[in-house]
């Protein structure tokens, strides 16, 4: 037993001890809180083009043109090249069992493209040209802002300003004034939280359409599209010194 309490000891000195984040004088504690409209300015479209063929050479060839033609369709939509990400082929056999033994059933090849718009007016149009050219079964789309990091950072000031705003509120009703930050974090470092540290913040937002069927008429009219607005939120945790 007496070699069994420096061995515990031991180990609690091994275990991090976390500083508090809070000082050793008058402060506040607050978290401040934002959320802002954005409208949405780019759309990613997301194909999948693939065949499956007995023949491997055959079924490469055919998802080789439809890429080709693709490219070739996005092009008289002004994308330029660095707004197209096409991943390498990608190779795999498909078996079926039969009789207790795995006979091959074909070859599947396959390419995902990756296509930023960034002219959201030229999307009814440019779908339209995707569906009538039938180069793929499904096509999935996802709005977003292009400069993300720009909106963020507005929603962080203004949650920065709510901080503020309640520290000063709180503050008044004891009869103090707000000073200087202590410290800004946008983690919830209180509680088991701290273990969990993620950003606090977060751009939301739906879709226009997402999985579009090819079963579309390729004669349709082009579709009515209004790409609505996205959420940004964030929050900041500040701790205030007062005066």
């Amino acid at each position: 037993m007496k070699f069994l309490i420096p061995a515990v000891a031991s180990l609690l000195l091994s275990i991090p001890v976390m500083a508090t984040p809070l000082p050793n004088q008058a402060h506040v504690y607050v978290e401040g809180s934002a959320e802002l409209e954005v409208e949405p300015d780019t759309m990613t479209f997301t194909i999948s083009i693939q065949k499956v063929d007995l023949d491997l050479a055959k079924a490469k060839a055919d998802v080789d043109a439809r890429s080709r033609l693709l490219i070739d369709t996005i092009k008289k939509f002004g994308i330029k090249a660095e707004d197209v990400a096409t991943t390498a082929l990608n190779i795999r056999p498909e078996y079926e069992y039969k009789d207790n033994q795995r006979v091959l059933t074909g070859n599947n090849v396959s390419r995902q493209v990756d296509i930023t718009l960034r002219d959201l007016k030229k999307y009814p149009e440019m779908m339209k040209a995707l569906v009538d050219s039938k180069i793929s079964e499904t096509i999935n789309t996802n709005l977003t802002v292009a400069d993300k990091k720009a909106v963020e950072e507005k929603a962080q000031t203004a949650a920065m300003n709510d901080a503020r705003a309640r520290a000063e509120r709180l503050a008044k009703t004891q009869g103090k004034a707000v000073g200087e930050p202590w410290s800004i974090s946008e983690f919830n470092n209180r509680g088991n939280e701290r273990w969990e540290l993620n950003p606090s913040r977060q751009l939301m937002g739906s879709s226009a359409r997402d999985g579009v069927m090819m079963e579309m008429k390729a004669s349709a009219p082009s579709e009515p599209f209004e790409p609505g607005v996205m959420k940004i939120t964030a929050q900041v945790y500040v701790v205030y010194l007062l005066k």
